[in-house]
Parts: C-alpha cells; structure tokens; sequence
C-alpha cells in the first residue's frame, strides 16, 4: 500500500497537469463541496454560500492561473 505521502504526490502531480479551465473547475467544486460539508456539520443552510463561494474560487484560479510554471 502507498504512503500518505505517495499519494499525495500523486494527486498532486494529476491536479497540476490538468488545463487552467479544469484546475479552476476543481477548485470550485471542491470549495462548493467543502462549505457544503460544514454547513451540514453545523446544522446551517449554506447552499447559496456555499454556490458563490465556489464560482468565485473557480474564477479567481482561472484569472490568476495558480497552477502555472514560474519561468
């Protein structure tokens, strides 16, 4: 069995090698999916937050490509 440490590096090596629009994509989902998460652990209803949230994750790594090579 791989160590923890293997798979990161592994899911990490998949996430950087995906395009600008699928790493921003990724990030929305899983910031929508994360506020999601705590709003069910704290009893509170989050969905629009949680949504926007998301949407702007997804824009903000799109518009400033987090994910890029330093030249």
């Amino acid at each position: 069995m791989a160590s923890p440490r293997q798979l990161y590096r592994r899911a990490d090596d998949w996430a950087r090698g995906l395009s600008r629009v699928r790493y921003a994509l990724l990030t929305g989902a899983v910031v929508t999916a994360s506020v999601l998460a705590v709003g069910v652990l704290l009893d509170t209803s989050t969905m629009v937050q949680a949504v926007t949230m998301g949407i702007t994750m997804a824009v903000l790594y799109y518009a400033f490509d987090v994910n890029a090579e330093d030249d």
